[in-house]
């Protein structure tokens, strides 16, 4: 289910707590610093995709029915 009306500023927030957690283990255990940028992308590219396909099942049904009304005029037209 897509969360609507989700603003951007709490999408941004739950990268920077992901990011945070994540800097944890790299204080730890002395990994690279790209480390936890890089997990908490992921997490920017979920919310990208779940954008994605909210858009594409908004916009969905419009399309198919505008191919339709072009589709029926060269069929009546013989």
């Amino acid at each position: 289910m897509i969360a609507r009306n989700q603003p951007y500023t709490a999408i941004l927030f739950k990268f920077g707590v992901l990011v945070g957690l994540l800097y944890m283990p790299v204080l730890l255990f002395h990994l690279g610093t790209w480390f936890p940028f890089a997990g908490a992308s992921g997490y920017l590219l979920w919310e990208l995709g779940r954008l994605h396909r909210a858009f594409g099942d908004h916009t969905g049904p419009g399309n198919e029915q505008r191919s339709e009304q072009r589709r029926e005029p060269t069929t009546s037209a013989r």
